[in-house]
């Protein structure tokens, strides 16, 4: 009995070493294939995130808009002949302007053929842009009445076909109530009518203000069917009617800053269901002045300086700063107590790079003229190379 009884309990233990090292098998094995599943999933969620989005990005915005603003009133000083046309894909020539009658008044040195035709042979379309800073006056009188937005809109449309134009950009700075709000989503609606009534139709598009201060007064949800592109001017943050510094286009808010951004403009033009197929972002090739020591300070002047006469201070012993939170530079003179915000080949590629990421339509340039210096218009060039490491086809 003795013996049975040791016999059985060395079976049991035999057997129970088994099951043991069969479980610490088993045991083993899972843990395995748990870590294994683990690293896996760790590994798969952060590189096929990235690849997907290095994949997409670049075929999510296959076309980017470049429209260029030609200055007509520098035809002297800068001929078409300086424009690089390779980096534009539209060019907007200012400006003409309506009279209060509704008439299309255009200056004697406004008309240049040799501009249009060399525009087209490298494949740019020509835009004939109306009103522009303190050209606008004419503007409340003609949309108010049907009979002379008739006759305006009958003069843009024969000036355009007669000359070789292929659309027409409105910018009316600034509508400004009610009434008139009203006047130019009538005036938008007739004239898109028009324009895309012609063969080819003619493009219609808008410099439009970039926040609600004056974009309260647009139609934007109504009326973004009738315009190819709606124009947001992102620049002009600050200036003479700030009662402090800061930066004429920043990238991002910064310090509480309650003068705006291009970010903040985003925003708004998706609060305002515009389509981010329609929408430009501006790039200005200036900067402005501030007579104060620092960012975000009182300040009671401001002047306005090309990127060329920037470039000059830059090789005189201006100190320049990167500010890392706006994503955009500025100099300094503490011995003239001077600030200048702008925008360089940094922030430009930095701008350009957001209009990707955003799935926006492309940029505004204000203006083509302005960052040429030493015999290159680096501004320019930066925002087409910007544009080339992704598909990119002329519209």
């Amino acid at each position: 009995m003795a013996h049975h009884l040791n016999y059985s309990r060395a079976s049991k233990m035999i057997i129970n070493r088994g099951y043991f090292r069969l479980w610490l098998v088993l045991l083993v094995l899972m843990l395995t294939i748990l870590s294994a599943c683990a690293q896996t999933v760790r590994k798969t969620t952060g590189r096929e995130f990235v690849q997907k989005e290095r994949k997409v990005s670049p075929s999510a915005s296959p076309t980017k808009v470049i429209m260029g603003y030609y200055p007509a009133w520098k035809r002297a000083d800068f001929p078409y002949t300086l424009i690089d046309f390779k980096t534009l894909t539209h060019l907007a020539e200012a400006f003409t302007r309506p009279d209060n009658e509704g008439n299309l008044i255009v200056d004697e040195n406004y008309l240049y053929p040799e501009l249009i035709a060399a525009a087209h042979n490298n494949g740019v379309k020509v835009i004939m842009s109306i009103g522009g800073w303190g050209n606008c006056d004419g503007f409340p009188p003609t949309v108010a009445s049907v009979e002379k937005r008739t006759r305006f809109i009958t003069q843009v449309v024969s000036f355009c076909k007669q000359n070789g134009y292929d659309g027409v950009d409105l910018d009316w700075e600034y509508v400004s109530n009610e009434e008139q709000r009203e006047n130019f989503s009538s005036l938008v609606k007739e004239l898109s009518a028009a324009l895309k009534a012609q063969d080819p139709p003619l493009l219609l598009t808008m410099a439009a203000p970039a926040g609600s201060y004056w974009g309260r007064w647009i139609n934007f949800e109504e009326l973004h069917p009738y315009f190819d592109y709606i124009s947001f001017m992102t620049y002009d943050f600050h200036g003479p009617w700030t009662d402090h510094s800061g930066h004429n286009s920043p990238l991002y808010t910064c310090h509480n800053d309650p003068c705006g951004s291009v970010d903040e403009s985003y925003t708004y033009a998706l609060i305002r269901q515009i389509p981010t197929s329609k929408l430009l972002l501006g790039i200005p090739f200036y900067g402005r002045s501030f007579n104060t020591d620092g960012l975000y300070k009182k300040a009671t002047k401001s002047d306005y300086y090309n990127y060329s006469e920037i470039k000059k201070l830059l090789a005189s012993g201006w100190k320049y700063y990167w500010d890392f939170c706006s994503q955009v530079p500025y100099l300094l003179n503490p011995e003239r107590n001077t600030l200048i915000s702008f925008d360089d080949l940094r922030s430009v590629f930095r701008k350009c790079q957001y209009v990707v990421e955003k799935g926006a339509a492309g940029v505004i340039i204000w203006e083509i003229t302005a960052d040429r210096y030493n015999g290159r218009s680096e501004l320019l060039e930066t925002v087409s190379r910007s544009f080339q490491i992704f598909p990119k086809k002329k519209p």
